[in-house]
């Protein structure tokens, strides 16, 4: 004969193993990362994407026949371009049926800053766990803003010393390093500040010119 604790036990057993599955599913859904960055989209797509926006992982796109994308994936450190058919992403890797895929290109790892606050975090590749003091940039840094906020600064300052080096527009999420400015020094350390476009205290975070640009190269800027 069971002892009511072993009813008892019985009874809540599925309710137990139900929360746990759910918690489960809960972390795992809170874990997944961004998958790509869409550099580039020209033609229709569904859902809408837009060049600079983040991939997420089993958020399948749909595209139209002569649609193409350009997209950085984060952990395959690739630009892959294709056409047509049906693209998904899982956190290793791409997935694409129907239409063709037009060319694989090697790429530079993105870098990422994640900021909080009115300070900053330091720099890391996003497929890293290790961090460090600042993000290790080229001469001539080119920055995304990704994350719920990327579309709230209105300008951006590279300072060195309380110096302005460069101040410019942001023109939507992106920013290219002027080809008519001068590089940055190698080895110097500067400050990126970000102003919002509307109320709301700037964000910096530091930057350290370590080498020429010989490569393209992204820091993505996470502004939660």
């Amino acid at each position: 004969m069971l002892s009511t604790t072993q009813c008892i036990a019985g009874i809540l057993r599925p309710f137990i193993v139900a929360a746990i599955s759910f918690g489960l599913v809960s972390t795992a859904a809170q874990a997944a990362k961004p998958a790509a960055l869409a550099l580039d989209v020209s033609g229709p797509t569904t859902p809408q994407i837009e060049p600079f926006t983040e991939l997420e992982p089993k958020s399948p796109i749909e595209l139209g026949p002569d649609t193409t994308i350009e997209f950085l994936h984060y952990h395959r450190c690739e630009t892959i371009t294709v056409k047509g058919g049906r693209l998904n992403f899982t956190s290793q890797r791409y997935l694409h049926k129907g239409g063709k895929v037009v060319s694989v290109k090697r790429a530079e790892c993105a870098k990422e800053v994640a900021l909080t606050g009115a300070s900053a975090i330091g720099g890391i590749v996003v497929r890293s766990a290790g961090g460090n003091k600042g993000v290790k940039a080229t001469t001539r840094p080119s920055f995304v803003l990704v994350g719920k906020n990327a579309d709230g600064y209105a300008f951006l300052r590279i300072s060195e010393n309380g110096k302005t080096v460069l101040e410019s527009k942001l023109h939507g999420r992106a920013f290219f390093y002027p080809e008519s400015a001068p590089i940055l020094k190698r080895g110097n350390f500067y400050t990126v500040t970000l102003t919002p476009a509307g109320s709301g205290k700037p964000k910096t975070f530091k930057l350290e010119a370590r080498r020429r640009p010989d490569k393209y190269t992204l820091t993505l800027i996470r502004v939660d």
